[in-house]
């Protein structure tokens, strides 16, 4: 069965606006969610700050530019091989599950949920970048998934080292 072809220019990658425009979209979805968080309270600091782990702003502005390079990820798979199927959208299922960790985690508590979101989180990044880099395409499109996969494993590797009290 082949795969139906789109129509518009930002499925498919082209066009001038394609990269400005795969980008932005994580970027404006984790925006909006993020002045949500701030205007129920979620967002606040709580004075419980995980050791290790750099101050909220920070992890905010790491989040947002993890997020552009997944979208950045889509644009240069989809560009260098052609497939704008179900594939080259799964850098965009890593970015929600991302977006969706605070409210899984209740407002970003150091509970059991946010402990396996990290793993599943981890474990997904390397995913969707091995899946990449084992597809005929660009060879950028894995590695701009790698910096997630460490950041990932940061996370982890201090929640395993630093356990809630």
């Amino acid at each position: 069965m082949a795969t139906r072809s789109h129509s518009s220019p930002l499925l498919r990658a082209e066009g001038p606006w394609a990269l400005a425009a795969n980008v932005g979209l994580l970027l404006a979805v984790t925006i909006a969610v993020n002045g949500f968080l701030f205007g129920i309270g979620w967002a606040r600091p709580s004075g419980h700050q995980m050791p290790m782990i750099p101050p909220g702003a920070v992890v905010g502005l790491i989040w947002t530019v993890l997020l552009g390079l997944m979208g950045a990820a889509r644009w240069t798979y989809v560009r260098g091989s052609g497939d704008s199927g179900w594939l080259s959208w799964t850098p965009y299922m890593l970015g929600a599950l991302c977006i969706a960790y605070p409210f899984y985690t209740s407002g970003l508590q150091r509970n059991g949920a946010a402990f396996w979101g990290t793993v599943v989180t981890l474990i997904a990044a390397v995913a969707v970048a091995v899946m990449f880099a084992l597809r005929r395409g660009d060879r950028l499109a894995p590695c701009l998934l790698v910096p997630t996969a460490i950041w990932g494993g940061y996370v982890l590797s201090v929640m395993i080292a630093y356990p809630p009290m």
